[in-house]
C-alpha cells in the first residue's frame, strides 16, 4: 500500500533527513519518498504492520505534522 501526505514544514534536506529517519523506523514500512520541493512524503508500507495513522504520529512526533 502506499500513501502521501503534505508535510508543510518540509524545507530543507535536513527536513527531508528527519522526516525519512522517523518513517522508516516504522515496523512494516518498505520505502519513504521526502521532497522538501514538494513538501510531500510518499511512503509504501504493509497495511498488515502499519497503517497512516501510525505514520502520521511517527512524523507529528518529530515536529513534522501532516496537513
Amino acid at each position: 500500500m502506499q500513501t502521501t501526505l503534505t508535510v508543510p514544514k518540509i524545507h530543507c534536506s535536513g527536513c527531508v533527513q528527519t522526516v525519512t529517519q522517523a518513517v522508516q523506523k516504522l515496523p512494516g514500512v518498505q520505502r519513504v519518498q521526502a521532497s522538501h520541493t514538494t513538501r510531500q512524503v510518499t511512503v509504501e508500507f504493509d497495511p498488515a504492520r502499519v497503517d497512516e495513522a501510525k505514520i502520521r504520529s511517527a512524523l507529528a512526533a518529530v515536529g513534522y505534522p501532516p496537513a
